[in-house]
């Protein structure tokens, strides 16, 4: 069914038009609690934006204040221009996802997808071919008659998507819908709300503080941490150049150096580790303006950017603790002599050489990675 084909020229869920939302200095307090911060966050029309936190990051409160669940303390909200800050929920037009699917038991499939549509007010010759597409766009086409206890975990979180999606809102907001599920299951259907987003357009918020599932799934990514968003940017750019020891920290898997600064001028900067020399590029340096020669910094360095060796320059006195196989890679378990530890990740092909255990050296590659200078 093409957009113009839909019931009453309805909009066909093949394709939807995603709206921007802007967040302008919007917090919440709850008493003396600062939930959120005065954020400001600018999503595209269309994008894939997740919010990524630890608990009590504020990630959930700021998703609660877009569905309108919770009112802002101070600041405001717009959907495609239209002031939402104090719309109601059901005046919004936005659809939602939550964790525990929120099914109605004594209902069927069907039924659960079309009660969005019912309570708006849709004509009931229009219901039904809505709410079958939107089955067929989760691949639940055939499942319309059964009840949600006769389905899988992941079943029923497909229905809730597609009930979320039937009424054609310009915004799907997700609140962890992820995480009651198994990790192979849970993989798959980010790869399947991937997929789903890519081919509709909707303008999808998702919160997780499950870091992997955000670098899966993202167009962007928004860091949050203390009810301020730390960081915004894309997957790649978060991984490789995060702007704080806390991001750099939260994003993927990250092995922490101390180091100090022994020289440097205009470009280039040596800090000393562990009995070794690194030279590294100003650009690497987060804070770089306030270097200065015996300044303590901090070296972040990713597990793929470390490999064993022998000795030699650049190389980490250090005993292997711990091999784990990860089937693509394996991980070592390295503490060198200052007593870090770090994880050090090796693809499974050219690891036949390695030691479970014992004496080895630390290779650290030093154009791959981030100094922190001004939060040793």
């Amino acid at each position: 069914m093409s957009g113009s084909d839909a019931p009453n020229g309805r909009q066909s869920l093949t394709s939807l038009q995603g709206e921007a939302i802007a967040i302008q200095g919007v917090s919440k307090r709850f008493g003396p609690i600062v939930g959120v911060d005065r954020v400001n966050l600018h999503v595209e029309a269309g994008e894939f934006l997740s919010l990524l936190g630890p608990s009590g990051s504020g990630k959930t409160t700021l998703l609660m204040m877009l569905a309108g669940f919770e009112t802002p303390s101070a600041g405001s909200i717009t959907l495609g221009g239209r002031d939402l800050t104090h719309i109601p929920p059901n005046k919004r037009g936005i659809g939602m996802v939550f964790q525990r699917y929120a099914l109605f038991p004594h209902m069927s499939v069907a039924q659960n997808v079309a009660f969005p549509l019912k309570m708006r007010g849709v004509r009931k010759d229009e219901i039904a071919p809505l709410v079958e597409q939107a089955l067929s766009r989760v691949r639940l086409q055939n499942y319309g008659g059964r009840m949600p206890a006769q389905l899988s975990g992941g079943q029923q979180q497909r229905v809730a998507v597609a009930r979320a999606l039937v009424f054609q809102p310009p915004v799907l907001l997700m609140d962890e819908p992820l995480g009651a599920l198994d990790k192979k299951l849970r993989e798959e259907l980010q790869i399947e709300i991937k997929t789903l987003h890519a081919s509709l357009g909707v303008t999808i918020i998702y919160v997780t503080h499950d870091q992997e599932e955000a670098l899966t799934m993202s167009d962007r990514i928004a860091v949050m941490d203390k009810g301020h968003v730390q960081q915004l940017g894309s997957p790649v750019s978060l991984y490789h150049e995060p702007s704080s020891s806390f991001v750099a920290d939260f994003i993927g898997k990250m092995n922490f150096l101390n180091g100090v600064v022994i020289g440097l001028d205009e470009r280039r900067i040596e800090i000393a580790v562990s009995g070794q020399i690194f030279d590294v590029a100003r650009s690497q340096i987060v804070g770089h303006e306030d270097i200065a020669v015996g300044r303590s910094v901090r070296i972040a360095a990713r597990p793929e950017s470390l490999s064993p060796t022998e000795e030699g320059e650049r190389a980490i006195a250090g005993e292997i603790e711990t091999s784990i196989f990860l089937g693509s890679h394996r991980t070592l378990i390295i503490r060198v002599e200052d007593g870090t530890q770090l994880q050090v990740q090796i693809p499974s092909h050219r690891d036949s050489g390695v030691p479970p255990r014992g004496q080895t050296f630390v290779r650290l590659d030093p154009a791959a990675v981030r100094v922190f200078a001004g939060e040793a």
